[in-house]
């Protein structure tokens, strides 16, 4: 039998075999002698691909085995060059046994395993590992990884594992840190990635335990921060020049984010969930596109308005109810949005009190062009209160996008408010080429109206039923 396999370029058999995780390359080595040095030669290393339910439940003489096996594949491939590294690996549970087992140390063989990497020279590391004794001290991170100038992507999600500030006396080379999950000493952690990390790209953080945040980076081009567990208020203070994208998820959280932006050149921002009051998001000339899904409380927040007139650039716009309430709370004061041409509400149920907030949003937009309403009920969504305006009052709002919106979609809720709205839309969209319009299974009777409209132009207008989401 000829054996092609070997004949390939090194390139490509590399390629291949990045893909392959350790039980594959297992199988791989027992072919021949000339497939087990191609596979001890691999740079990419993929200590994965275990059953998840297996690896909590297996006895632990089968956990140390595996182990072996593991550390002598390590020890076969002796320093040959490894650009990739990826353990997942699920602790063992004791929790139905009378004495600890054995192998609840075993984070030991793994920090022996991220050492090899990194003295293999290591490119990548991608590390999802889950210890059970959660009533122990913190596991450190090994911190010879932050020495290693060959990194330059790390993903760790390790819950119980404390990251401590590193030595600033070594320079990093990293490109990309994603933490997940895991405990952040102290804030000098971030002080050491400002100095020590000057080709740092992408920072992202979620649910790591950590409350102040201050990150001064001539090369960050993106910075997330997910905080969906943590229960005290955390303190984000972000500036670069070359900054592109800022995410920063509070949803559901029962804590909240102080924000503070110094970052010119931001492209791209998503404020979503519970982000405090005392927000500075500097001056936000380059935007281009934003969603605020915050929630605040509309008699408490008196920020909201302040935050949209920063995004006077920016030209795609998403925008939840919570925030159209509290920045339109007072008719008389109204956002500018003057490069808007896509905007996105999602809101539930069009209430009378939300009505007049839409439109004051919509009279500081005036060039848009795309517009979609999203219905996002809540449990609280109210079916009362929905129909206090009808075609009279839209018409007297003399709203200037009016005449130049070309593409609307629309997802009706309880009441009337949102179908006089369409009917409004199309009888006075001049410049209308499309528009959808969703209706829930209840209001079949009640659209007939709008398919007897006298439009003003001759769109494609689409009636879609849909169901009620939760």
């Amino acid at each position: 039998m000829i054996d092609r396999f070997s004949n390939l370029p090194e390139g490509v058999i590399h390629h291949i075999l990045s893909d392959f995780v350790v039980k594959d390359l297992a199988r791989f080595c027992c072919v021949s002698k000339r497939w087990r040095e191609l596979c001890l030669l691999s740079p990419s290393v993929n200590f994965c691909g275990f059953n998840s339910d297996e690896m909590v439940d297996m006895a632990c003489e089968l956990r140390l085995k595996l182990m072996n096996t593991l550390d002598r594949f390590l020890l076969s491939r002796g320093d040959n060059e490894m650009k990739s590294f990826r353990l997942f690996w699920d602790g063992h549970s004791d929790e139905e046994l009378d004495e600890p087992c054995f192998c609840v140390n075993e984070n030991f063989r793994i920090n022996t395993w991220i050492q090899n990497a990194v003295r293999c020279k290591v490119e990548k590391v991608h590390l999802a590992v889950t210890y059970f004794d959660f009533e122990g001290e913190p596991i450190a991170f090994p911190s010879c990884v932050f020495r290693s100038s060959s990194l330059r992507s790390l993903v760790v999600e390790m819950p119980h594992t404390v990251f401590k500030t590193p030595s600033f006396t070594f320079s990093s080379n990293l490109k990309r840190l994603d933490l997940r999950d895991v405990i952040i000493q102290d804030e000098g952690f971030f002080k050491w990635i400002s100095c020590s990390c000057k080709s740092l790209k992408d920072i992202s953080l979620t649910d790591c335990e950590i409350y102040n945040i201050t990150i001064e980076s001539s090369s960050l081009e993106k910075f997330e921060f997910f905080n969906y567990m943590i229960f005290e208020t955390c303190h984000i203070n972000i500036s670069g020049g070359k900054l592109e994208e800022v995410n920063v998820n509070c949803y559901h959280s029962p804590s909240s984010a102080v924000l503070k932006i110094v970052a010119p050149n931001v492209k791209h921002l998503l404020l979503e969930g519970n982000v405090k009051n005392d927000l500075n998001l500097g001056e936000l000339k380059c935007l281009e596109e934003a969603a605020i899904l915050m929630e605040p409380i509309v008699d408490e927040f008196d920020k909201v308005y302040e935050v949209l007139s920063s995004l006077c650039s920016v030209k795609v716009l998403v925008l939840n109810e919570a925030t159209i309430k509290a920045a339109c709370k007072e008719e008389r004061v109204q956002v500018q949005l003057d490069e808007v041409w896509y905007l996105q509400m999602k809101i539930g149920s069009f209430t009378d009190d939300l009505v007049p907030a839409v439109v004051c949003l919509l009279r500081g937009t005036p060039e848009l062009c795309t517009l979609y309403i999203r219905y996002k009920p809540t449990s609280l969504d109210p079916n009362y209160n929905t129909s206090g305006f009808d075609m009279k009052y839209w018409k007297m709002q003399n709203l200037g996008f009016i005449s130049q919106v070309d593409d609307v979609t629309i997802e009706l809720s309880a009441g009337f408010n949102g179908i006089e709205l369409a009917r409004y839309i199309l009888e006075h969209a001049e410049s209308l080429e499309k528009m959808v319009i969703r209706y829930l299974a209840e209001q079949s009777n009640d659209i007939g109206k709008l398919k007897e409209c006298k439009m003003n132009s001759n769109p494609v207008v689409t009636f879609e039923e849909y169901e009620r989401s939760t």
